[in-house]
Parts: structure tokens; sequence; C-alpha cells
């Protein structure tokens, strides 16, 4: 049960950040049509941040669902075929869980990448909190929507796409 909990615990994470870019999409779609402000530098930077993290969140969601769900699962039905009593299944399925956690980065040799895996989704997290823990404000000067946190949006872009860097 402990290798279904070490798969499935890292998939509702993945589909926890998925949910989290959705909503910061939603966010910033929302303040761009209530303020009239699609024309905002930040916002449009924003999304640029935003659309950036999304595809990183893809890419890892990707690798899951075709290399190790996909390809296992198919290993794992081949090899079925060839079972012939109880101590077999046992193996074999003993085997399609192995299988899992290594393809899926989920074993301590593979803790240092996850390690950096696990610090973007907080990232992620830090992106959204930062957007909605304050309102937008209207620069009358320039007529553009301006976030106050707009800085250390920037900062939780920079880390992030530092971590990406090492993993791309």
């Amino acid at each position: 049960m402990n290798k279904y909990n070490k798969i499935f615990s890292f998939l509702l994470q993945l589909k926890h950040m998925v949910w989290t870019l959705k909503d910061v999409w939603f966010h910033l779609k929302r303040t761009a049509l209530v303020n009239r402000s699609s024309n905002s530098v930040q916002l449009h930077q924003l999304q640029l941040y935003r659309h950036e993290m999304q595809h990183f969140v893809k890419v890892i969601q990707g690798y899951i669902a075709n290399q190790i769900l996909h390809v296992t699962w198919c290993e794992f039905g081949h090899k079925l075929s060839s079972v012939g009593n109880l101590d077999e299944l046992h193996r074999t399925h003993a085997e399609y869980l192995n299988k899992g956690i290594f393809r899926g980065l989920l074993t301590e040799k593979a803790a240092p990448v996850m390690k950096i895996i696990h610090n973007i989704f907080s990232l992620i997290l830090k992106f959204r909190s930062q957007l909605i823990s304050q309102a937008w404000q209207h620069d009358a000067g320039d007529k553009m929507a301006i976030h106050p946190n707009f800085v250390m949006m920037q900062q939780s872009y920079k880390t992030f796409k530092h971590y990406s860097h090492f993993l791309f």
C-alpha cells in the first residue's frame, strides 16, 4: 500500500498544481475584464509567467501519463497473460509497482530530483498566494492595472526558472 500511496500522492499533487494554475488564469483573466486593463504590462507579464509554469506542469503530467501509467500498465497487462499461479501474479504485480515507482522518480536515488519538483510546486503555490493576497490597483497616470506584489511574483518566477532550467 505504501507504493500506491507514493504514486497517488504525487498524482494528487500534480492535479493540485493544474488546479492552482487554472485559478491563477481565472484571476488574471477576471482582472483584465473587470478593470479593462488588458493592456497592462504587469498583467501580460504575469500571464507569461503562468503560461511557462503551466507548460512545466503539463510536461510532467504528460510524462506521468505516457511513460508511467500507460507504458507500465501495458507491460503489466502483457506479463499477466503468462502468469500461471498466484505467486507469479504477486511477483508480476510487485514488478509493476516497482517500475512505476522507479519511472515516477519516487525512489531514494531520485529524491534530489523530486525535491526540485516539489520546490517548483511550492513556488507555484506561492505565486498564486502572492497574486490573490492583494487587490490590483489602477495607476491613474498610465491608466493601467498594477499589482502591489508584482516584484515578489517576479522573484518567485525567477526562482521557478532557475529550478526548471536544472530539470530541462
